[in-house]
Parts: structure tokens; sequence; C-alpha cells
């Protein structure tokens, strides 16, 4: 029997099958396809299973599961494998509950910065003593592209793509060079600022827009597209 891992996102949800802390599969789902979901961790044979959500529809995905395996939703309430020092802990985005616990599940005992780069980029901050101290929320590069285009009278909404030369020679380029290397230079920042503060920082990056900043920060980073499946079972292994 398997423990299953699903985080849902703002448009698609991840499950993951884990034996252990050994992630065996994983599948991606739009979030209306809660027939897809199910079917998928029927077809797993799920001991347990524990669920994340960004959405409004987590209820509807816990409805369709019942049955199949006890389910942990996560919340503010649940165990943790850190402490947690944010002020308003019931406002905290289980995604970033997630990527923390992610990340110590690959680094124990270090300090961590995880940044999680979707329609929102997110920068959280656990120490190597297992306290998560918070963190920063920025718009996402299709979020500025978007804000761009809906409060100026003429600005295109362009679709994205790396343009080489870092100076937009157009408008549409210099709105992308300005999406990509301004998201950059604060991706950069926030890295120097948490090294210089805390010293000895590992950087672990996730997110759909991942792939877009990684061969640019100047920083080495662990980059890990699973990362919140990885937080989620390890959040279940200690509620189970």
């Amino acid at each position: 029997m398997n423990q299953i891992s699903i985080d849902i996102g703002n448009t698609l949800s991840k499950v993951g099958i884990f034996d252990g802390e050994v992630l065996l599969n994983n599948a991606s789902f739009q979030n209306e396809d809660l027939q897809g979901i199910k079917a998928y961790v029927e077809s797993n044979q799920a001991e347990h299973i524990i669920l994340s959500s960004v959405a409004k529809s987590s209820h509807e995905v816990v409805d369709i599961l019942k049955g199949l395996a006890p389910i942990i939703e996560l919340s503010h309430e649940t165990t943790l494998p850190f402490s947690n020092n944010y002020k308003t802990p019931q406002t905290l985005g289980m995604d970033r509950v997630a990527g923390i616990a992610g990340a110590m599940h690959f680094f124990s005992n270090t300090n961590c910065l995880v940044i999680d780069a979707g329609t929102c980029i997110t920068y959280d901050f656990v120490s190597k003593e297992g306290l998560y101290q918070g963190g920063s929320i920025s718009p996402g590069l299709h979020m500025r592209l978007k804000a761009m285009h809906e409060f100026t009278g003429k600005l295109p909404l362009p679709t994205f793509q790396e343009i080489e030369d870092w100076i937009g020679k157009d408008t549409q380029s210099a709105m992308l060079t300005g999406a990509l290397w301004g998201t950059l230079n604060e991706l950069n920042g926030f890295i120097a600022r948490y090294d210089e503060a805390f010293g000895d920082l590992k950087v672990i990056i996730t997110g759909g827009d991942a792939p877009k900043f990684v061969k640019h920060l100047k920083n080495n980073v662990f980059a890990e597209p699973n990362l919140l499946l990885f937080g989620l079972n390890k959040i279940l292994k200690i509620n189970v």
C-alpha cells in the first residue's frame, strides 16, 4: 500500500505516489478533472492520503476521494516537521508549508530558502534549527506581463519567450526583458540578502517557471519540480 500526496495549485493538481520516502511516480491533472484524479488514486491503492490546496475546490476533491483511504487535509492545525514563527499561521498558504517541509526532506539541519516560482513567487526561510521565519510574496512572470497590459492603455499582452538581448529593442521585447530580468534581479537580491543575514544557505527552487530562472541565478540552487509532493509526504508521515 502507498502513501499519496495531492497538491492542488491554481490551475493544476499534482499527485505523487510514495513508498516510504521514495517517489514511485507522479502525474498532473487539470483541477477540474476530478474523475482523473480519482482514477489515478484508485489505481495506486492508497493507504493514506494527504491533500494541500490553494484553490477553492479542495472540498470537492476530498468528497470524491472519500472511502478510498483516510485523508488528511493540510491546515494550520496540522502537526508539522518544523516550528512556525509566522504571526498569522491561519493565513499562510499550504503550498508554502509544503515547500518548507520539502526542503527539510532534502536538507536537514540547514538554513534553507525555498523559492516557488509559479503564479506568484514565494520566498520562505527555515533555519537550521527547524524554525520557519516567514518570507515574501511577489508577482510571477505572467502576472507582471498581464498587469502591464491591463493597467495601461496600449501595452500588449505578449506570450512569454526568452529574449537573447537583455535590452529590449521593441515594446514587446522590452516588456519580456523587463519581466524576466526584473524578476531575476529580485531573485538574486533576495538570495544575497538571506545569505548575508544567515549564511550557510541552501536555496531550493520549484514551480512551473523555475526552469526559466535556474541558469541565470548567481548562486548554485537545488531545483526540484516535485518539492511540494515530498513535503506533503514528510508531513503525512508524522501525522499517521
